[in-house]
């Protein structure tokens, strides 16, 4: 009896794990508000296309999760011109937020938890990371997001 109990909950618990893992996934990021609250300023509309959830998750609940996401155009000049203003105004900081890294390609990376400014969806949860990354030709661009 005690076998066919233990078999039973090993079904059950699979079940759970693929039924679980066939869900549509979302995250805090498919509202657009709440990344333009990260880097404080106005992101063109995107849609998730794909998200991927850590599948190692620490004892402590870390991980690092990333969205794949298309916007709705190719970011136009004057977000560009924004973005790189914040990228001159970030050369003169310790902490660079956002980045150009060649002729196309930017990154807006932060880290919270060191007693700065956490952003209104985040209060009350530190040691956190984002980074958002995308090229000025291109519709596509990557957040990756997670706890340390």
């Amino acid at each position: 009896m005690k076998r066919k109990t233990i078999i039973a909950c090993c079904i059950g618990v699979v079940g759970l794990y693929i039924g679980c893992s066939l869900l549509p996934q979302s995250s805090e990021f498919d509202d657009k508000a709440t990344l333009e609250d990260v880097i404080e300023m106005p992101l063109p509309n995107y849609k998730v296309k794909r998200y991927i959830a850590d599948p190692i998750i620490d004892c402590h609940g870390d991980f690092s999760d990333k969205i794949y996401i298309e916007f709705d155009s190719i970011p136009s000049q004057a977000f560009i011109n924004r973005v790189n203003h914040k990228v001159d105004a970030d050369k003169e900081k310790e902490e660079k937020r956002w980045l150009k890294h060649d002729e196309h390609r930017y990154t807006f990376q932060a880290c919270y938890g060191d007693g700065g400014r956490t952003p209104k969806c985040r209060k009350g949860q530190h040691d956190w990371f984002i980074t958002l990354e995308f090229l000025d030709n291109s519709k596509e661009g990557i957040i990756e997001y997670g706890y340390w």
